[in-house]
């Protein structure tokens, strides 16, 4: 890991460098107080950009992102009550009985399933 960071290192040094030189070339500036000037003006145009840059950045919490990676740990447990609430459902529609006292367990249970998944989801 050392060395492949030391190699980014160096890469961006010498990628500084071969622009300097482009620069330096292209300018043709008869004397050095005049260089120094347009890298100096170069490097004001940098830090505004990335002025304008920093402007627009959005900070995102790691807190937040840590909370979604685990999220889905706990998605079975919760996603086993929905499954079973439905299937309480599903059993008080489908049944044919006349018994009205049947079916008011049966919603009392589907809700108290309901329940514990809202709780368990807070």
């Amino acid at each position: 890991m050392k060395s492949v960071l030391q190699a980014g290192w160096l890469f961006t040094v010498a990628v500084g460098n071969i622009i300097v030189l482009i620069v330096a070339e292209a300018a043709q500036l008869p004397d050095q107080w005049a260089e120094y000037i347009l890298f100096a003006s170069l490097l004001v145009v940098v830090c505004i950009v990335f002025a304008i840059m920093s402007y627009f950045y959005t900070y995102t919490d790691p807190a937040e992102i840590e909370a979604e990676f685990r999220q889905p740990e706990h998605e079975p447990e919760e996603k086993k009550k929905r499954d079973q609430v439905e299937m309480e459902r599903k059993d008080s529609d489908c049944s044919k009985s006349s018994k009205g006292s049947d079916k008011k367990k049966k919603d009392s249970v589907v809700e108290q399933l309901n329940q514990e998944v809202k709780q368990s989801k807070m």
